[in-house]
């Protein structure tokens, strides 16, 4: 088991941000309570592929949970919740602003029966200004926060080719939520997080991206920094090359055979960009391995562009054993990439296969400390399924 063995946590959100918060915490050894609505998890039922009924975003997002069902329009249910909040660590959500204080659970509610929470909120905006009650979705943040800017090409605004703001808001969160729980077991008084989409991005992307507009005033119209360089293609395939400093540029070009496409006195942007420009030229006349033998030897900072054919057997993923490969029992064989921290006593694993749709409810309502004649009797009011 994980380091968080003893930590229990309500996870009432839905799709990326929040449950992929919610894994790491069940990756570390948390015992996370996945809390559904009847019509559950959009993940459940948003177009992606699935296998015997399962589908991706369940199995990537939400493995190592327990799963239950509680409408929380109905009756009765906010007290549900409220009294399993009160043996509980963490709750997270990551519905619209003011929600879940309508619905009776909001962060007051909950402390007032357990000062210690750490009551997680999660918006794609915030929690007040214009754009507050705004529906947020990941290439929307990406737009608002500066990521598309920052990975122009070719004159235009791109975006990234994944979820990077749902992503990176669910490291930040899950960030902040120890630390408040470290703060909570010390003094005895849990609090509440809240915590912005656009915030947690901007937080990751301006420390390089923004060296341009760092001192101010500074001048309108300036692009942010963009030093990484784009691959290279081979003979058969594609590498990619670091070489930040001087010594980096001589090591390189001495083993490619062409030192003298530095040389000369022209400004070094000059230089590094007549380089580059020979480099797309040369390399496709031969292999990634043999260029990456001789730059590796340089001592230049290189590698491999894998594709999602190779990246499973490369042999350092195989050396740190990323990826894992289980039997699901609805879904069959599977893969997943393992929590990367490697601790020298409580390692993470996987623990529990993700859920399927309440699969836990009248276990957990038990571990809650609810009786059979109450679980018989919220079923029966459809508060719970």
């Amino acid at each position: 088991m994980g380091p968080l063995k003893d930590v229990r946590v309500l996870d009432c959100s839905m799709v990326v941000s929040g449950p992929f918060c919610t894994m790491m915490l069940a990756d570390l050894g948390a015992d996370v309570i996945k809390i559904e609505p009847p019509e559950g998890d959009v993940s459940r039922t948003i177009a992606q592929r699935t296998r015997n009924g399962v589908p991706i975003g369940i199995l990537n997002w939400n493995r190592n949970k327990r799963a239950m069902i509680l409408d929380l329009k109905r009756a009765g249910a906010a007290d549900v919740l409220l009294k399993m909040a009160e043996q509980a660590d963490i709750m997270i959500q990551n519905v619209r602003p003011g929600v879940m204080k309508r619905l009776g659970v909001g962060y007051e509610e909950v402390a007032a029966r357990n000062p210690r929470i750490v009551y997680c909120s999660i918006a794609g905006y915030g929690f007040k200004g214009p754009a507050a009650d705004k529906p947020a979705y990941d290439p929307i943040i990406q737009g608002w926060a500066g990521v598309m800017t920052a990975q122009t090409t070719q004159g235009r605004p791109r975006a990234v080719k994944n979820i990077i703001a749902d992503k990176v808001t669910s490291l930040t969160a899950a960030i902040s939520i120890l630390a408040a729980l470290h703060e909570a077991r010390t003094t005895g008084q849990g609090q509440h997080v809240e915590l912005a989409m656009i915030d947690a991005v901007a937080y990751y992307l301006m420390g390089d991206t923004a060296t341009n507009h760092t001192f101010l005033p500074h001048e309108r119209g300036m692009r942010p920094t963009m030093g990484t360089l784009d691959p290279f293609k081979t003979a058969d395939g594609y590498i990619t090359i670091a070489p930040l400093t001087d010594k980096h540029w001589a090591g390189i070009l001495d083993a490619v055979g062409h030192p003298e496409w530095f040389a000369g006195d022209a400004p070094r942007s000059e230089r590094v960009r007549r380089s580059i420009k020979a480099l797309i030229e040369h390399f496709p006349t031969q292999t990634s391995a043999y260029w990456l033998e001789r730059i590796e030897a340089a001592d230049v900072p290189c590698g491999p562009v894998n594709d999602y054919d190779t990246i499973w057997t490369d042999p350092q993923f195989v050396a740190n054993e990323t990826f894992l490969e289980y039997e699901h029992p609805q879904a069959g064989r599977v893969r997943a990439v393992r929590s990367p921290a490697r601790f020298s006593r409580s390692d993470p694993e996987m623990w529990r296969h993700a859920p399927d749709h309440g699969e836990q409810t009248d276990e957990v309502l038990h571990d809650f400390g609810f009786s059979d004649a109450e679980i018989a009797s919220l079923r029966a009011e459809q508060v719970v399924r």
